[in-house]
């Protein structure tokens, strides 16, 4: 496996990713007719605008020249006090998850805030994600729930974070 940063030409490959995942992770939990509305091309061209961006941070997970898994993330987007990174996304096929993938985005993506002086991060997640857990699982620090607009929906979103985000890659 290999971990780099996201490349223009990576859209395709992490729409698709985006896509199944969803379907796989939410399937239960979100309304379905926002599940059933998500397309691949939608979001190739979403993911191409944004990796056009400066202020997004990327990394992508290959296995064999294939892509796996992804990571974005960038200065933390609500203004929080302590925390000055967020985990934007973090997407892994089903498939490959339990595999060390997702530790090793996260671990490339806080490199890269020390890099640029940010030293703490958090994350916010759907509470009805099953995966959620794997924030804990590298030491992200729980918190609090917020109820938040989704799909037309209230949700609960929890946010995790790390005060030290060095401690991560340590």
């Amino acid at each position: 496996m290999v971990i780099r940063p996201t490349q223009k030409t990576d859209a395709h490959s992490l729409s698709c990713i985006y896509v199944q995942t969803w379907l796989d992770t939410y399937l239960s939990v979100i309304p379905y007719g926002y599940l059933s509305s998500m397309s691949i091309p939608r979001h190739e061209k979403a993911f191409s605008n944004e990796l056009n961006s400066k202020h997004i941070i990327s990394f992508v997970a290959e296995n064999n020249g294939r892509v796996i898994g992804f990571i974005t993330g960038g200065y933390e987007r609500n203004g929080d006090d302590i925390y000055s990174g967020e985990i934007y996304t973090l997407y892994v096929l089903k498939n490959l998850q339990r595999r060390g993938v997702g530790t090793n985005l996260v671990s490339a993506l806080a490199m890269q805030f020390n890099n640029l002086g940010i030293f703490s991060m958090l994350v916010r997640v759907l509470k009805l994600n099953p995966y959620r857990r794997f924030y804990q699982n590298i030491h992200g620090i729980y918190l609090k729930t917020e109820r938040r607009t989704f799909a037309a929906e209230l949700m609960d979103v929890e946010t995790y974070g790390w005060l030290d985000t060095t401690l991560i890659h340590a």
